[in-house]
This record gives structure tokens, C-alpha cells and sequence, in this order.
């Protein structure tokens, strides 16, 4: 598996994300889509921090972020949401191993302090070196959870080897929650990755994946904000490779003993968590998430 978090590139990207959902966070109660109040203490860069200082200032930077890139802030805070149902209801099942695959500064661990999961945390170990001090400095003292961090140079290691020395019980059903790298990858490395996933996941287990539109890659999409996003990650030298429509990945799932269960674009997302629209956010569908079940 080859990923965008590799470099010292991708620790800004990983912040962004966290500065949207800290952002997000700083919204009124009845209006705010995501409540992480952790994200904000993984953002370092002096404009980002600038952004999080009041409330109305980081409600402005994410309308203009909204117009500009419609559709990637609701994705990017509400796959949370997504994500985190998935994992609740697995752990309401009994599944007590969580696995974040290229984790950046996601705040799982944090939010899920009081459950008892061992949650493992795997991404490059320049990433790891800036979040592990500060997820262990907020974590409560009476925290439930165990967190393993596994450090992994997706172009050097090899997941399944450095996951099984890690303490990962392969036996055992476990949620795998990987955001914000499948398009990024080749459709090579993609496909290597779900090959040591289905070794590794049991029975039962949950593998949550983010998309994009397969007419991003292959097309001009019919959406502007998507071809800006697409023009802007590729001027930063992280070009999107691979998209898939909902039957392309679910096809891709079950070639490696994963059933489709459940698709959410962005106005399913929407529609699901915000029903009332009182964010008036962008709906353009050129973004998904999905859950595939281990068979």
C-alpha cells in the first residue's frame, strides 16, 4: 500500500481536516454537524489557528470554504458521523478492535476513551511523532480504551505483519476505518491494500472506505467544485488517482470478501444528519462513503 501520508506534506493536509471539524465543532449547539472537541489541539499551523479564535470567524472561513469546494467540508466532518456509527454499533456486537488506517489526526481514540476497544492507530511515524504526545496528554485518566500505535511505512511494511506484532488478533471481528486515502492510491495499491485487509479482518468484521466519483478521474465531473479540488491536490504534488462508482467498489469489496452494505454520498450524508438543511451546505455528490462486511 502507497499513501499521501508519507511525507511532511501530509501532516498539513491532516490539519486542515482537524481545523474543519474544529471549526465545525465551534458552531451553535443546534446547528453544528460534528461535536469534537479534541480536533482543535492537533492544529498548528498560525493561519488554521487564526480561523479556530471565534466562533463567527470559523463559521465565515467554512461558508467560503463551502462556495469554493462544494461538498468537502460536509463530507469531510460528517464521514465522522458515518464512521463513528459504524463503529458504535460494532461495538454494541462486541467487536473490540478498532483500526485506523492512516489515522492522521483523527480523534476516534479520544471520542471512544470510554469504551472497551483497543484501537489501533496506523499511519507514517512523522505523523505518529506529532499525535501520539497529545492524544496521550488528553486522554483521560479513567479511559477504558487501549491504543496501539503502529508506526508503518506503507512503502516499506508490510500492514498485515507489522498489525499481527502490534498485538491485532486476526481471529477476532474488528473495524477497519479507512478515510482520506483511496483516492490518492493506484488502483494497484488499492487493491494490495484490501488483500491484506481481507487476511486480516475475521468474520464479521467492518471495513468503512471513502471514495471519490469515478468521473473525476476518468471525466471532467459534472460538478465545478470537484474539478477545483482535483486542479488544487494536483498542483500540490498529491494528484487524485482512483475513483469508483458505488457498483465499481462494491465489486471491488467482494473480490476480496467484502459485502456492500451501505453507500452515502454527500446529500445522503446531508439528509441523514442535517435534515433540517440549517447549514444550507453544498450537496455536490462527488464524494462517498461506504461500509463493506467481512463474509
Amino acid at each position: 500500500m502507497a499513501g499521501r501520508r508519507l511525507d511532511r506534506k501530509a501532516s498539513l493536509t491532516a490539519q486542515i481536516n482537524a481545523a474543519q471539524r474544529a471549526a465545525e465543532a465551534l458552531q451553535p449547539p443546534g446547528r453544528r454537524l460534528l461535536d469534537d472537541p479534541y480536533s482543535r489541539h492537533f492544529v498548528r499551523h498560525p493561519a488554521l489557528r487564526a480561523m479556530l479564535a471565534h466562533r463567527a470567524l470559523a463559521g465565515a472561513a467554512l461558508r467560503v470554504f463551502d462556495r469554493r469546494w462544494g461538498g468537502l467540508h460536509a463530507h469531510i466532518v460528517l464521514r465522522v458521523r458515518y464512521a463513528d456509527a459504524v463503529c458504535e454499533a460494532a461495538i454494541r456486537d462486541g467487536i473490540d478492535q478498532i483500526v485506523l488506517l492512516g489515522a492522521g489526526f483523527d480523534t476516534t481514540s479520544l471520542r471512544n476513551a470510554a469504551a472497551p476497544v483497543t484501537i489501533f492507530e496506523v499511519d507514517a511515524p512523522t505523523t505518529q511523532k506529532d499525535k501520539r504526545p497529545v492524544t496521550e496528554q488528553l486522554l483521560p485518566v479513567a479511559s477504558h480504551a487501549q491504543i496501539v500505535w503502529v508506526p508503518c511505512d506503507f512503502e516499506e511494511n508490510v500492514l498485515q505483519k507489522r498489525l499481527i506484532g502490534s498485538g491485532f488478533d486476526p481471529a477476532r471481528p474488528s473495524v477497519v476505518v479507512w478515510l482520506g486515502v483511496s483516492p490518492y492510491l493506484t488502483g494497484q495499491a488499492i487493491d494490495t491494500t484490501l488483500g491484506d485487509l481481507a487476511s486480516l479482518c475475521a468474520p464479521g468484521s467492518r471495513l468503512v472506505v471513502d471514495y471519490i466519483d469515478a468521473d473525476v478521474i476518468t471525466a471532467r465531473p459534472r460538478w465545478k467544485s470537484a474539478r477545483r479540488v482535483a486542479h488544487l491536490v494536483a498542483r500540490r504534488g498529491e494528484p487524485y488517482r482512483s475513483g469508483f462508482t458505488a457498483a465499481e467498489l462494491d465489486a471491488l469489496l467482494a473480490a476480496h470478501g467484502f459485502k456492500g452494505a451501505d453507500h452515502a454520498t454527500v446529500s445522503l450524508l446531508l439528509r441523514r444528519y442535517d435534515p433540517a438543511h440549517a447549514r444550507g451546505l453544498s450537496g455536490d455528490d462527488w464524494l462517498g462513503i461506504a461500509t463493506g462486511h467481512r463474509i
